[in-house]
């Protein structure tokens, strides 16, 4: 069955998002660690596999402020997203009336129901709800440890789970779990994890989604087979570089992001359109999948009057990735095989760069050279 991850959240203002937080580190600060839960969770629902992405909003008629906002971490999603205003009720209502939205866009499928709250979610944790709902239980439960739950997780609509339960007490489970067995359904209980509703639940987790490292790769040349002096115009001339697969599950494995920054200025000169551009990263992420982990985020220069940022070497793609993705841009890294890679690196004050040698001239040093993308894995193991 196809897997789906259902998270809500909110656009984030000031006095509408973690209210009991905001009263213990003050608005602005909450602000930021909200945005970072966020950034957090998104990752992880990359992570999960899921074919199928919804995000149910608030407030329902920003759906354009909300999109914008997630746009950074939905980039490196490579499957179908839909978006879901939540509608005026209770948050039972606004979970049923989702889930069923859901359902019925897709109705053959598992379904995991999330918040931005626990960013302790993992692969893990969404392999066990599949391996739990494939072997026939209906309801699986991520217990908190405030006596709520992180995920909920089924694969038919049951709205036994959102009616007549005492929403956001130290009963809430425990209640759920009553409705559930009263309902027939077999449950499943995930390991516990913390929610984040106070300073001191946001002491306990903020290391795991502030200062964030990352490694960032250029593309032709180091991700994938260099096209010499032309451009890669379509998915089937696109052919991912040995070592690749495995160096960004490496990084993953440890913790790092991994973010693509590439000069695309084809679709300016009208050599490939913006859609032909999406199809060959599409099956990148696909590609890179297939082992494990794929790129965080994906951001490209296309020469054209709409794009956001500059060409390289100035490190506007590196900057705007640091802020979306709270990256600590002194223990990050730059991958290029080009001086403007090497060059916007420095520019952009990270710990190191690292040239992929090739076919181009060498005007600029990089801290370290690798004669081929297969050494990735072993220069960072004598790194770190």
């Amino acid at each position: 069955m196809k897997r789906a991850v259902l998270v809500f959240l909110k656009l984030p203002e000031v006095g509408r998002v973690k209210t009991r937080l905001a009263r213990g580190i003050g608005d602005e600060e909450t602000l930021i660690a909200y945005r970072q839960m966020v950034a957090r969770v998104f990752e992880q629902c990359r992570n999960s596999r899921c074919e199928l992405l919804a995000i149910a909003f608030d407030p329902a008629d920003k759906e354009t402020e909300v999109r914008s906002w997630l746009a950074p971490y939905l980039k490196g999603f490579t499957g179908k997203a839909l978006w879901i205003p939540q509608i005026e009720s209770d948050l039972g209502g606004r979970l049923e009336a989702a889930a069923g939205m859901v359902f019925e866009e897709e109705p053959d499928l598992t379904l995991s129901i999330i918040g931005t709250d626990c960013v302790g979610l993992d692969q893990g944790i969404f392999e066990e709800v599949s391996r739990s709902l494939d072997s026939g239980v209906d309801v699986v439960f991520g217990p908190s440890e405030d006596g709520g739950y992180y995920l909920v997780a089924m694969k038919s609509l049951q709205p036994c789970l959102f009616r007549d339960i005492p929403w956001s007490v130290s009963t809430t489970l425990e209640a759920s779990l009553a409705a559930a067995d009263l309902a027939k359904l077999k449950t499943h209980l995930l390991p516990s994890r913390v929610d984040v509703d106070t300073s001191a639940e946001w002491h306990q987790v903020s290391a795991l989604v502030s200062q964030r490292t990352c490694v960032f790769f250029d593309r032709d040349g180091v991700v994938n087979s260099s096209p010499g002096e032309g451009y890669v115009l379509n998915a089937e001339e696109f052919h991912l570089n040995p070592g690749i697969p495995e160096a960004l599950a490496w990084l993953k494995m440890n913790g790092w992001l991994a973010i693509l920054v590439t000069s695309q200025k084809g679709v300016g000169k009208k050599l490939m359109t913006a859609s032909q551009l999406n199809e060959i990263h599409e099956k990148m992420q696909r590609e890179l999948a297939k082992s494990g982990a794929n790129f965080d985020g994906i951001y490209a220069y296309t020469g054209t009057d709409e794009c956001p940022f500059p060409p390289k070497p100035d490190p506007g793609m590196v900057l705007s990735a640091a802020e979306s993705f709270f990256i600590d841009l002194r223990q990050s890294w730059m991958i290029g095989d080009a001086d403007r890679d090497i060059e916007m690196g420095k520019a952009a004050g990270l710990a190191g760069t690292i040239r992929i040698k090739g076919e181009k001239a060498i005007g600029i040093k990089a801290d370290h050279t690798l004669s081929e993308t297969g050494e990735i894995i072993n220069l960072f193991e004598k790194l770190l």
